[in-house]
């Protein structure tokens, strides 16, 4: 009886590790799309300042561009910037958050595991 809850126990811990890790993999890959995104805005944002105001100026949507003036487009790229900066606190914040589970978890594993091990000693 005592093994067949211990072994319930380790499976349940073992498939939230497994969860914690893949929404750990999830979050890392936002938060290394939100850097692409503020790098890209950022290099074209001192790209386009560089550029006179009479240089016709366009963006793209979907597969054709639209002629902007060079205030929208910086304004664009400021509120991506903006945006991406909003979702990277949010995202490091539930990686914490998420890292602290995992570790928790792990944790468990290892009591579990030590306990398990002290009761196969104890009974030999």
């Amino acid at each position: 009886m005592a093994d067949d809850s211990l072994q319930q126990v380790y499976q349940r811990i073992t498939s939230r590790i497994q969860e914690k890790q893949k929404q750990l993999a999830q979050i890392e890959a936002q938060i290394s799309l939100h850097q692409r995104e503020t790098r890209l805005a950022g290099l074209t944002k001192r790209e386009l300042e560089g550029l006179g105001n009479s240089v016709p100026m366009y963006k793209s949507m979907g597969k054709m561009f639209v002629q902007e003036t060079k205030a929208d487009l910086l304004a664009d790229l400021e509120k991506t910037t903006t945006e991406s900066a909003t979702m990277l606190t949010a995202l490091e914040k539930k990686q914490k958050f998420v890292k602290r589970e995992l570790d928790d978890a792990t944790g468990n594993l290892r009591d579990i595991v030590m306990s398990s091990q002290a009761a196969a000693a104890r009974a030999k």
